[in-house]
């Protein structure tokens, strides 16, 4: 089925069609999304959450090619609702807040004179190790080992897993992550970190070493002004629960309040993590003072887009080149609009 749309998309490259999508929509605003950029194999763990940086590259290069005015987010989202935004405008975000952003994204956008917006999680800047849930998976992922002999872990009953069985193996990391999340302290989740990397085989110091899932400093942080990135907000520790306000909030204003200490700049627009949301939260957003919110919804945006459900493309190392043209053209966003009115 891949293979059908990526040639319908080289055909209607090929007739011009994508130029003409851009000029049909060149009045929306265009907003793409990344994550981390893969310093080892991070694309084959995760494909949709990283970016190898020569295909990053490759794709600036072509919003450069294109001819797209790239904007900060706060500048377009202005020009957006007071309806001054210019044709063929676009903001490029970046998610989390990885190490890999610093090293590997920073100097490509600087060298394009491309403004940058990082939604930047808070937690694992203040507390410099590797994000627990996704080294979990990780290892999980890594591991040559066929089986997990289990005895006396805190997180699991004795016994013996079959990593060949997805079932099992899927419950043993979840069980894992779940007992980290919900009992432990920040240094018993490193310790057990530790201990899995010991039982599957990988090294939990090699992965603390290469820093392929830490967040930025606050050095490296501090250095993206002068790259024109800005942070925003992301929630302290990734969480905004549908159905938690006086937790949903607290995740903000800690966010909001870390920031300020890192950088001393107050934040003011936000990303959903994990792109879950739902309209009720956007009373709680105003009550903030945030100015506006994207998801993970694709599709662009013009004045009418409410503004705490901003559309967004999420890129990754998964998304074909054909595909990441039609999106940036807007044409892919014509071909759902002809589809949701047949």
């Amino acid at each position: 089925m891949r293979k059908v749309k990526l040639l319908l998309f080289f055909f209607c490259r090929t007739l011009g069609l994508f130029r003409l999508a851009r000029w049909i929509t060149s009045d929306r605003l265009k907003i793409l999304c990344y994550h981390g950029f893969a310093l080892n194999d991070e694309t084959a763990f995760r494909p949709k959450l990283f970016i190898k940086p020569e295909r990053f590259e490759e794709r600036l290069a072509t919003i450069r090619r294109c001819g797209f005015r790239v904007l900060p987010l706060g500048e377009a989202v202005e020009r957006l609702y007071s309806g001054t935004l210019q044709d063929n405008s676009l903001v490029i975000t970046i998610d989390d807040g990885f190490h890999s952003v610093h090293r590997l994204a920073v100097p490509r956008l600087k060298q394009h004179g491309f403004p940058a917006t990082v939604y930047l999680t808070t937690y694992y800047v203040e507390h410099p190790n590797p994000i627990f849930r996704l080294v979990v998976q990780y290892m999980f992922w890594k591991t040559a080992r066929r089986t997990l002999e289990l005895k006396s872990v805190p997180w699991a009953p004795d016994g013996l897993i079959d990593l060949s069985v997805p079932a099992q193996k899927e419950k043993a990391m979840s069980d894992c992550i779940r007992h980290g999340e919900s009992q432990c302290t920040e240094d018993m989740r490193c310790a057990l970190g530790l201990q899995l990397g010991t039982l599957l085989d990988v090294s939990y110091e090699d992965i603390v070493r290469s820093r392929i899932l830490h967040l930025m400093t606050p050095e490296e942080l501090q250095s993206l002004a002068s790259a024109k990135i800005d942070v925003e907000l992301h929630t302290h520790r990734h969480v905004f629960p549908i159905n938690g306000q006086e937790t949903a909030q607290r995740e903000i204003v800690d966010n909001r309040a870390a920031i300020q200490r890192l950088l001393g700049r107050e934040a003011s627009h936000f990303c959903y993590p994990s792109g879950l949301w739902d309209e009720s939260q956007w009373q709680w957003l105003d009550a903030l003072s945030v100015k506006s919110s994207t998801t993970c919804i694709p599709g662009l945006n013009s004045g009418k887009t409410p503004r705490h459900a901003l559309r967004r493309f999420l890129d990754g190392e998964n998304i074909h080149s054909l595909e990441f043209e039609a999106a940036l053209s807007g044409f892919s966003d014509l071909l759902r609009r002809n589809r949701s009115n047949t």
